[in-house]
């Protein structure tokens, strides 16, 4: 028992990179296919139906990924701020938050990387590496702000699915509802992130920085604001009795 314990653990971090790293790769490809000036599907698809194409196939990804990973019960979370939030509702071990975030942010960058070696640097220096970013005349705490509500509503929805077992199941399609909102109404305006993770990526590689500090505190304090409206609730399962890697991705887009 001693010995395989530790070796789980550690394929459980190794499978969170690997997972984060393969959803950013996802996210240039994605960006580079449809927002780059030569994108053939630029061409068919612009504005709003960009992003509704957007929040269409990672609101998928993150679905399957999601239910692959309760159904499994392995890592998933690719998203610093859903280990945080899972943490603080009890939902996953506390030690294991720190090499979940670690995992998470590597597997960004290397997925980011990857995107690049595979396209090519100049086609995804001119998506930003898919970093995302404000419309003109947003501000640090108006970005700041979307960025905290979109994770508190989505670990909100969590939490009181956490609270009741028999409706865990549907997790990964509210999950996947929820991001897909994120891409798609947040998107446009705000960048829509809600990932500190999807967006350091990106970000480091590029070097756009923009309110980089509101992607990355933002969806944390959202999910601690929801973790804090749960704890009058009835707490879930203790984290020994329930899988670690339940919930939302990244914002992943």
């Amino acid at each position: 028992m001693a010995t395989t314990f530790p070796s789980r653990r550690a394929r459980m971090f190794v499978l969170e990179f690997l997972i984060t790293a393969g959803i950013l790769f996802l996210i240039v490809t994605s960006a580079r296919w449809i927002f780059a000036p030569d994108a053939p599907l630029g061409s068919v698809v612009k504005g709003r139906a960009a992003f509704a194409l957007m929040a269409v196939l990672f609101g998928i990804a993150n679905t399957l990924i999601i239910h692959y990973s309760m159904t499994r019960r392995t890592a998933g979370h690719m998203n610093p701020s859903v280990s945080i939030g899972l943490w603080l509702l009890r939902a996953f071990p506390g030690r294991d938050v720190v090499p979940f975030c670690v995992a998470q942010v590597a597997g960004a960058i290397a997925g980011t990387a990857l995107g690049g070696l595979v396209w090519g640097g100049p086609a995804v220096e001119s998506v930003n590496w898919a970093a995302v970013g404000p419309a003109p005349g947003w501000d640090f705490w108006e970005v700041l702000t979307a960025e905290t509500v979109g994770q508190l509503i989505c670990m909100t929805l969590v939490a009181g699915l956490l609270i009741r077992p028999r409706w865990e199941f549907l997790i990964p399609s509210v999950v996947g509802a929820c991001i897909a909102g994120f891409i798609f109404f947040l998107g446009p305006v705000a960048g829509g992130a809600v990932n500190p993770a999807r967006q350091f990526g990106p970000a480091l590689l590029s070097g756009n920085t923009t309110f980089l500090a509101a992607y990355l505190i933002g969806p944390v304090l959202g999910a601690v604001l929801a973790a804090a409206l749960a704890a009058g609730l009835k707490p879930p399962h203790a984290a020994e009795e329930l899988v670690p890697p339940h919930a939302p991705a990244e914002s992943t887009r």
